[in-house]
């Protein structure tokens, strides 16, 4: 019993330095995840905005269509989502009478291009 009770102040050591080691790791791992989400909904916003409508259903100006169109490129890991919303959107404005629609075939095709070499 002496001989335990003479290791008791170790043993209160590591046990207090392994709760701090696995609660460290643990809000690494909340953190992560955290960011994690707060880039898919930045990229979900983008890929709204590219659209032509916000996330409230209003319809955006062309050129914030643009700019979102070209800002999924900072997505890379999300390629395989925007990809083909992007060749949908291309496929649609190539069909369209508007004489802007070259801006936005542009900055799809583009985006595409940089998304696809990922």
């Amino acid at each position: 019993m002496e001989e335990a009770l003479k290791y008791l102040p170790l043993i209160t050591i590591c046990g207090t330095a392994i709760a701090f080691v696995a609660g460290f790791f643990k809000w690494i791992d909340q953190r992560s995840r955290e960011q994690e989400q707060k880039l898919y909904e930045a990229f979900h916003k983008m890929v709204c905005i590219a659209s032509g409508i916000n996330e409230a259903g209003n319809t955006v100006k062309m050129s914030q269509q643009i700019a979102a169109i070209y800002q999924l490129q900072a997505y890379k890991q999300y390629a395989f989502a925007s990809i083909p919303v992007l060749e949908l959107m291309q496929f649609d404005y190539a069909t369209q009478e508007d004489s802007r629609k070259d801006f936005i075939i542009t900055a799809l095709r583009k985006t595409i291009e940089v998304l696809s070499e990922h």
